[in-house]
């Protein structure tokens, strides 16, 4: 009997609306440390609250929502230590991953960066959350390619703070965006001549501008959050 025959079965609504509301937590929709309406979420979706209360309780698990009983849900919101610890997880499993999809996999690694690279060009000034795809895209590729899927699901698990924190960080500022690519375009040269000591520690400063930029971003005014198709969210911050 042939075992390919397998058919893929649809998602349940809770897998849906995680999607959902993950990647509208990534692309700024919802500000960090924003409420999040279970009654709100439930009307936008058509849905019940009770896949909208699985999903949440499921971002829980990734970090990007915390759910804080008799006081509701919020996006996460990271203190200096929180970011700080973030950078120093991202930066060891970024710098094993580039070094390993060097040694395995250069040639698609390098194919995945400079495509990647390609949409961020495409969008630098036109659309920020897209290039805030496009540099996820980017990193991920290290890890995608590095041939260890236990340091790839390691990875996952700081990802999408690390892809909301980006578009926090960047969304709104375009000079932000040109010293970036032009971080991504040395990262890929240094990459492609096999100079990886230089590669690591030029990661190194891009990824501590992380910690800079939201040190700073804690001390000063934030623009407010893109707002598209979730409406209805209040602007109450987690307490």
């Amino acid at each position: 009997m042939r075992t390919d025959m397998k058919i893929e079965m649809p998602k349940s609504l809770t897998e849906m609306v995680m999607a959902r509301l993950e990647q509208a937590i990534v692309d700024g929709e919802f500000g960090l440390g924003e409420a999040i309406s279970e009654d709100t979420l439930a009307r936008t979706f058509g849905v019940s609250r009770t896949p909208v209360r699985d999903a949440l309780t499921a971002l829980q698990r990734s970090g990007l929502v915390v759910v804080m009983p008799k006081r509701g849900s919020f996006v996460f919101q990271p203190s200096l230590a929180d970011t700080a610890a973030l950078c120093a997880y991202r930066f060891l499993l970024e710098r094993e991953g580039l070094r390993l999809s060097h040694a395995v996999a250069r040639a698609g690694t390098l194919a995945a960066m400079n495509a990647a690279l390609s949409a961020m060009e495409a969008s630098l000034t036109a659309d920020a959350v897209a290039y805030g795809r496009a540099d996820t895209r980017f990193h991920q590729a290290f890890l995608d390619q590095c041939g260890n899927p236990y340091l790839a699901e390691a990875y996952r698990l700081a990802s999408g703070k690390v892809a909301a924190m980006r578009t926090h960080l960047t969304a709104h500022v375009e000079e932000r965006r040109i010293h970036s690519l032009d971080e991504h375009r040395r990262m890929i040269a240094l990459f492609d001549a096999g100079r990886l000591d230089a590669l690591f520690a030029l990661l190194a400063e891009h990824i501590d501008r992380t910690r800079q930029v939201y040190e700073d971003a804690l001390s000063a005014d934030r623009p407010e959050p893109r707002r598209l198709a979730l409406t209805g969210t209040t602007d109450r911050r987690m307490p």
